[in-house]
């Protein structure tokens, strides 16, 4: 059975994928059996297909040539942003084709809609370059552990916001800076919001919760926060502690049944697996019955690793075409099926609370007042005093507690005179 592909978009990503497809079809061919061909390949401009065209492939400026091309039995999307590629996921999994995409994005805020056409008609729409790059966790969550439940992720799901973190601890530097320094290495986008504010991750992290639940979770509904707001005085205490800082997608399986899904900073002690995944790797650690803790870590990013996770998913659909396999199952994520979300009030962590306040007696006393308010219990307490005159400080870390009692604390002192900007606060991972 001759199996046919068609490619939208043949940017970093799209190229790669060209390339490791012409390079492993005739290891397909002679070692698995499976006839793959690419039968067409789509980019919004003649100018971006002309190397193509030259190495002897079909190209077009219409991606409608290939959804309706029934030649095509797998159409890859790998343009990204919503409208048009919704449009021809939707287009194309209605014509009966199976789909391939490493849009998170899209998954994450149109896949309640995508995945029942996809059901109704028969066919895959598999997305495991949307998370973790080249590491193949949505399969293994979708095949190897289903004999478990799977009770926790923490999941480090964005190279860039790790890349900023680990060199603000190996190297000194500010936010600000290690951005720069990013940006110009080609880690961080010229426009970075999409990272160092957390969307990114938490579109990642809705996917994994998802899967883990099996209900649908909207990221929309997620408590986000991005690391804009880490300093190196967080990152000097930190150390102190014996922690490191990672910006993580956490999931959680409520006793009631509820689920925890959010997206934060989280100080990790040194000693966790998730604290040696440094610089721009990915890594998702998951807690599951019958299994226990499992890392698995790797590139999240690139052209070749992203880029081989939409191969491995072309030729998981090629297997069961020519095998008659049906489609995996993925009818729960729709909007009708929703996970009853913890709300933010009701999260219970430890946390770490700076507050830069005016060096004046009565300062301490108001602070554990507020805490007392908030029936907060402290677990330490360490002052330092600023080189700026008349400054100081504190830092408290807490024992488990709710987080509304914890914003109710912290704006009690935010509101005290001798406040002199807004206190951080990092929860313990």
């Amino acid at each position: 059975m001759s199996i046919g592909v068609g490619i939208i978009g043949l940017g970093t990503v799209g190229s790669g994928t060209v390339e490791i497809l012409e390079e492993r079809i005739p290891f397909f061919a002679s070692e698995l059996g499976l006839d793959i061909e690419i039968r067409g390949l789509c980019a919004k401009s003649d100018a971006e297909t002309a190397p193509f065209a030259a190495r002897g492939h079909r190209c077009t400026t219409n991606a409608d040539e290939l959804i309706h091309d029934p030649s095509i039995q797998i159409l890859v999307e790998l343009v990204g942003g919503y409208d048009l590629p919704r449009k021809w996921i939707s287009a194309a999994l209605a014509a009966g084709k199976h789909v391939v995409t490493a849009n998170k994005a899209l998954i994450a805020k149109h896949g309640a809609e995508l995945f029942p056409i996809a059901a109704e008609n028969k066919v895959d729409l598999l997305f495991e370059a949307a998370v973790g790059g080249g590491i193949p966790v949505i399969r293994a969550m979708q095949e190897s552990l289903v004999g478990c439940e799977i009770r926790s992720i923490r999941g480090i799901v964005n190279g860039t916001c790790n890349y900023i973190l680990t060199s603000m601890f190996k190297d000194g530097g500010d936010f600000d800076a290690v951005l720069a320094e990013a940006q110009k290495l080609g880690y961080a986008e010229a426009n970075p919001t999409f990272d160092v504010d957390a969307i990114d991750s938490a579109h990642k992290l809705a996917i994994l919760a998802s899967l883990a639940s099996g209900k649908f979770v909207d990221f929309r509904k997620m408590l986000v926060e991005g690391i804009r707001g880490i300093g190196q005085i967080d990152v000097r205490m930190a150390r102190e502690m014996g922690c490191t800082i990672k910006l993580l997608g956490i999931f959680n399986r409520c006793e009631d049944g509820r689920i925890d899904a959010r997206v934060h900073p989280c100080l990790l002690p040194e000693n966790h697996l998730l604290s040696s995944v440094d610089g721009v790797l990915n890594a998702v650690h998951l807690e599951a019955t019958n299994l226990g803790p499992t890392l698995m870590t790797g590139a999240g990013a690139g052209k070749l690793p992203t880029a081989s996770a939409v191969v491995g998913d072309v030729v998981a659909i090629a297997r069961k075409l020519a095998s008659g396999g049906a489609p995996l199952p993925m009818g729960f994520f729709r909007e009708d099926n929703a996970a009853d979300l913890l709300p933010r009030d009701e999260i219970r962590n430890g946390y770490y609370l700076r507050f830069t306040m005016r060096d004046r007696a009565g300062v301490l006393a108001a602070i554990t007042q507020a805490f007392k308010e908030a029936g907060i219990s402290v677990a330490s307490m360490i002052q330092k005093h600023s080189t700026k005159g008349g400054e100081a400080t504190i830092i408290f870390t807490t024992h488990k507690c709710a987080e509304s009692d914890v914003q109710a604390a912290i704006a009690a002192v935010d509101r005290l005179e001798d406040s002199v900007e807004p206190a951080k606060m990092i929860r313990f991972g």
